[in-house]
């Protein structure tokens, strides 16, 4: 502390060069910490409508006729074909899978795989959330991995 008093109380114009770089250096820190949670709160926003949407396309392709005997079964080539049409319909997604808002690109997804079973019912969702940063310069693009996945088990009561 005695040292930083010293520092602020030289006339040489010392305490002046240390003010500017406190700032610079909590400034940076800030827009550092700014863009991260920016970048969180956007994944967790792309997260939980995928989540969504997984899981409105499994309960869609469920096969009605399997439920009366006790069984639960889906569809899976109706089950991804409902999850393309929410991420154009809901989600707004070009045929690129990009969004834009206000004519202004926000994101990518990229898709890696998504994968259907019959029984048990289940569809999973591979891919990445591409995204750029404030920082591109220094980074260029981000990309987020996601694994979602949404099953369908029947549970009887008093156990199978």
């Amino acid at each position: 502390m005695e040292r930083f008093k010293r520092i602020l109380e030289d006339r040489r114009g010392d305490a002046f060069v240390f003010i500017l770089v406190f700032v610079f250096f909590i400034l940076t820190l800030s827009a550092i910490l700014i863009e991260y949670f920016r970048m969180e709160s956007l994944y967790q926003q792309v997260e939980y409508v995928l989540q969504r949407g997984v899981n409105t396309s499994v309960e869609y392709a469920m096969l009605d006729e399997y439920r009366r005997d006790g069984y639960a079964r889906i569809d899976s080539e109706l089950a991804k074909e409902k999850l393309y049409k929410y991420l154009h319909e809901s989600m707004k997604l070009d045929s690129g899978l990009n969004k834009y808002a206000d004519k202004e690109w926000v994101y990518e997804l990229e898709i890696k795989s998504v994968d259907a079973t019959d029984n048990p019912p289940r569809l999973t969702l591979n891919g990445a959330l591409k995204t750029r940063s404030i920082f591109s310069f220094l980074t260029g693009e981000v990309r987020l991995p996601f694994n979602i996945s949404s099953v369908n088990n029947r549970i009887e009561e008093g156990g199978p």
